[in-house]
């Protein structure tokens, strides 16, 4: 499994960087960076909305799920999916993006600044990925299986330090 997901996270890195635009690592590859244990699903980052379209055309060949406006599984974002080589890349855009408070019910934006990344490596392969604590602040809100058990296990690679 990380051979696809090193394999995938290259080429996307390549594709990304080759036309300048920011992206940032999130969801559960970010806490598998940050030091968490569970298996890699899929790649989840954000670009800036203003290069999407400019990034489309490179990936047209890979795109499982178009560009859209969805609402689903506590988000409210707009992205889209792509498959390379066996491997799920889910793109998503800022700003704009909403997470439901599991415990509220209300939609909270998450906000993604790019210049707070934090450069760390998969595999040796050095990507920007969200800072820990807002890794850990998304997570506690979305309040699914797998966020409580990446913040647990975050939670101690952030008291060891």
């Amino acid at each position: 499994m990380s051979e696809k997901v090193t394999n995938a996270l290259t080429w996307l890195k390549r594709t990304l960087e080759k036309q300048g635009i920011p992206f940032q690592i999130v969801g559960g590859l970010a806490a598998t960076i940050h030091g968490g244990s569970r298996s890699v699903a899929d790649i989840d980052l954000y670009i800036p909305k203003v290069f999407a379209e400019s990034l489309l055309p490179g990936v047209i060949g890979y795109i499982s799920k178009p560009l859209a406006h969805y609402v689903e599984y506590g988000w409210d974002l707009e992205y889209f999916q792509l498959i390379y080589k066996g491997q799920k890349i889910e793109i998503g855009l800022s700003p704009g993006t909403k997470i439901r408070d599991v415990n509220t019910g209300e939609w909270v934006e998450l906000v993604t600044d790019y210049s707070q990344s934090v450069v760390a490596s998969y595999k040796g392969v050095e990507v920007p990925v969200m800072p820990i604590s807002e890794l850990i602040a998304y997570k506690s809100l979305l309040g699914r299986e797998v966020d409580l058990f990446d913040i647990t296990e975050l939670a101690q690679t952030t008291s060891s330090l």
